[in-house]
């Protein structure tokens, strides 16, 4: 029994020896990993998580799950690789790519009318339209139907470069409106059943007669422009 009890640390420490040896060939003789290749940051860390798996694998079951996904991850790397290098070299100008601007649109002042069309943005029917300067600001007044009510003729003001927009209703039901005439800012029109109107842009109000005056409008603010970073 002594000589047993004395030999029992030789055998565990032997026995320990093997499973470090073993342990040892098996990282030796395993996959080694192979220098993540550039690409996208959760792809590289994911391949490299996989292949350290993939050794240490314990069935060909096991292997054959991992080394599927490393192969997904691989072709999306490769797909990023090529990506990168058919990417177009940025010039150093950073305004060389700044698309050629159009040439304004001439604003012609004045009473224009055309066949109806609808305008989706705001659910109408236009046939005619005014331009003209108000209080220093662009503004243009559509006239036509309501595309909810073909009995109600509006008109839509838009003023440039604000937030200024409103849909004024004819005072009374009797189809489209149309811009016959302008004097000054005073449109004259008329409506379907032949009845005539005149409306003060600068006010944006019907009148009840010729010789009414209205306030005129104090105009909204513009809009800030923004730095230029490309000059013209």
């Amino acid at each position: 029994m002594k000589n047993w009890a004395k030999r029992t640390p030789n055998i565990l420490f032997a026995i320990i020896g093997v499973i470090l040896l073993a342990v040892m060939i098996k990282i030796l003789t395993g996959p080694q990993s192979q220098p993540a290749a550039a690409g996208p940051a959760w792809v590289e860390n994911n391949i490299q998580q996989l292949e350290t798996s993939l050794a240490a694998a314990a069935n060909p079951t096991e292997e054959a799950f991992i080394q599927g996904k490393l192969e997904q991850l691989r072709n999306i790397q490769a797909n990023s690789l090529q990506a990168q290098e058919n990417a177009p070299e940025k010039p150093a100008d950073i305004c060389a790519l700044r698309p050629t601007p159009l040439p304004t649109a001439e604003r012609l002042p004045g009473v224009e009318r055309f066949e109806p069309g609808l305008f989706e943005q705001f659910d109408l029917f236009v046939n005619s339209r005014w331009q003209g300067e108000v209080n220093g600001q662009w503004m243009a007044i559509l006239a036509g139907i309501s595309g909810e009510d073909v009995q109600q003729g509006v008109l839509l003001v838009l003023v440039q470069n604000t937030d200024d927009r409103a849909l004024i209703s004819a005072p009374q039901p009797g189809g489209a409106l149309q811009i016959q005439a302008a004097d000054g800012v005073r449109l004259t029109l008329i409506d379907d059943n032949g009845t005539q109107y005149l409306f003060d842009a600068a006010a944006r109000a019907f009148l009840n007669s010729p010789d009414e005056i209205l306030p005129t409008l104090a105009p909204q603010p513009t809009y800030t422009p923004t730095a230029e970073i490309c000059p013209p």
